[in-house]
């Protein structure tokens, strides 16, 4: 264990200092595992955005394909499919999507798309237009159907693997915070599919 790459988080408040051969751990309020940034509280929000900036980054890295006028449409949505969009979703299986993240994911989307037809925002063509000329897939009906296949897999678990007990889990001790309560993951899976 490497003690200076070390670093702790914690769901409770606590003035102890955690320490490893009197060396001092930091404490940190998120940390990156695996590409994906945790947080204590709502995570989506921070990853969404960090997604879109990884999706820009693919989308500059082939930025010859997407912005070359010689080159077909269905080749560039091809590579649009394989490497931009997987980047922009990677690990949403377990997004709980609000309208501002899905305003956020549709407007970068768009924004690729103009790129890829050479259009600009001045030229006022609609989004349904671009859409029938690129033909990508809309990211927000992917990041569904992401969650749907991820829930049929936790569905279908019959052993007691914490996948599946952190997903039935309810609180039962404490009060509801005041106010309209966080957006869960299981929310957008009810609302689609019933509480079954």
């Amino acid at each position: 264990m490497h003690k200076g790459k070390t670093k702790y988080m914690n769901n409770f408040e606590s003035n102890k200092d955690n320490t490893i051969d009197k060396e001092k751990i930091e404490k940190v309020e998120s940390y990156k595992y695996l590409g994906q940034t945790t947080y204590l509280k709502d995570t989506t929000k921070e990853e969404v955005t960090c997604r879109i900036r990884a999706g820009w980054s693919c989308f500059g890295r082939n930025r010859e394909i997407f912005l070359d006028d010689k080159m077909p449409i269905s080749l560039k949505r091809q590579v649009y499919d394989q490497c931009v969009l997987p980047t922009m979703t990677y690990g949403c299986q377990t997004w709980s999507l609000t309208k501002a993240t899905t305003q956020k994911l549709r407007v970068a989307q768009r924004a690729m798309e103009r790129k890829i037809l050479g259009i600009k925002l001045a030229d006022r063509v609609k989004c349904i237009e671009i859409r029938k000329r690129t033909q990508i897939q809309d990211i927000v009906d992917f990041v569904a159907k992401q969650n749907r296949k991820w829930a049929g897999h936790v569905a279908r678990l019959k052993d007691n693997r914490w996948t599946l007990r952190v997903t039935e889990w309810q609180p039962r001790n404490g009060k509801r915070s005041r106010g309209r309560q966080a957006r869960r993951w299981r929310d957008d899976i009810v609302k689609t599919k019933g509480n079954t």
